[in-house]
């Protein structure tokens, strides 16, 4: 054992240098060469690999002094590039609720766009119209100054062409006059026509209405039925000429006339709804009449051929009766 130690201390040292990142390793003396027993190459291979250990140590520590600067800037760079990614982010997402605003908008603006294109397309298709209409009327003036030499003649013939007119006037209403009197004449012969027709069937014509003058005698009433399939009534008298017409032809024959009253108490009245005028009608009557003999005389008749002839009788009594028929309910 005391000589193996010795050997072991005589094994030569290891020195090494760092120079930035080179690294040298050398003996101080080459080792001698010798042949080492096996148990003698065991220290050697132990030292080897601390020194391998050392030198990966050392490489490490050379490493982490050259590297360490470095990797503690990119970190800090690469630090302050994610707090910059981060706001951009930030602002990324608040210009991404911008844009979704800004797309609202712009919906809203397609929308407004696509109202005023349609607007746009009836204005259009208005103006198309117009100036279609400004050509048909740029035509029509071109044909009218054409003209303009046509109507500067026609001017001129304007006063001649005004007594022409002045003169057709006076024509027209000599015309409408003659009209006028044409038609009249023949209301006229239409009306003469029509008194003729009924005076061939028994009626005599007065002041616009027709008389039927019946000599076949009846009582009051049934000369009223009579009357009124005739189409017409007992006569009533209206004015002081009717009357005188009436007892003039009548001569003196009694004549049933329409008026008549209700009962010994009752009213006189005519009866095809002629206003009875009771001042009126006492210059009618004969003296003392009308007196209502045994209260029953309710009918008139014209007695005698004078202006006082009215006389009341029972209306079971026959006499002769006047029919009357305005002219306006004719039959023709």
């Amino acid at each position: 054992m005391p000589e193996v130690e010795m050997k072991e201390t005589e094994v030569p040292d290891a020195h090494f240098t760092v120079d930035k990142q080179n690294i040298s390793l050398w003996p101080r003396e080459p080792p001698p060469k010798q042949d080492l027993t096996p148990v003698l190459r065991k220290p050697h291979c132990i030292c080897a690999a601390f020194i391998c250990l050392a030198l990966v140590l050392v490489t490490s520590i050379v490493l982490q002094a050259v590297f360490y600067p470095r990797l503690m800037g990119k970190i800090l760079d690469v630090k302050s590039d994610a707090q910059m990614l981060r706001g951009r982010v930030d602002n990324i997402s608040t210009l991404g609720s911008d844009l979704k605003r800004e797309r609202g908008r712009v919906d809203d603006a397609e929308v407004q766009m696509r109202i005023v294109n349609t607007s746009l397309g009836r204005v259009r298709s208005k103006i198309l119209s117009l100036e279609a209409s400004m050509k048909i009327v740029s035509n029509q003036l071109q044909v009218l100054t054409m003209n303009w030499g046509e109507v500067d003649n026609l001017n001129a013939k304007i006063p001649e062409l005004q007594k022409d007119l002045d003169k057709a006037s006076a024509l027209n209403t000599k015309v409408q006059g003659l009209q006028n009197s044409l038609e009249n004449i023949n209301k006229l012969l239409k009306e003469q026509s029509d008194i003729l027709e009924m005076m061939s069937r028994g009626w005599k014509y007065f002041m616009g209405n027709f008389y039927y003058f019946s000599r076949t005698p009846k009582t009051w009433y049934s000369a009223e039925q009579y009357c009124i399939s005739r189409k017409a009534h007992l006569t009533s008298v209206s004015s002081e000429s009717e009357h005188e017409f009436l007892y003039k032809v009548a001569d003196g024959i009694p004549h049933w006339i329409g008026l008549t009253k209700a009962g010994s108490e009752g009213d006189w009245y005519w009866v095809d709804q002629t206003s009875f005028n009771k001042e009126q009608s006492r210059r009618f009557w004969i003296p003392g009449e009308p007196n209502n003999v045994r209260n029953n005389e309710h009918c008139a008749n014209i007695r005698v051929s004078a202006l006082k002839c009215w006389n009341d009788s029972p209306c079971d009594n026959v006499y002769s009766f006047i029919c009357k028929m305005p002219y306006i309910r004719m039959i023709t």
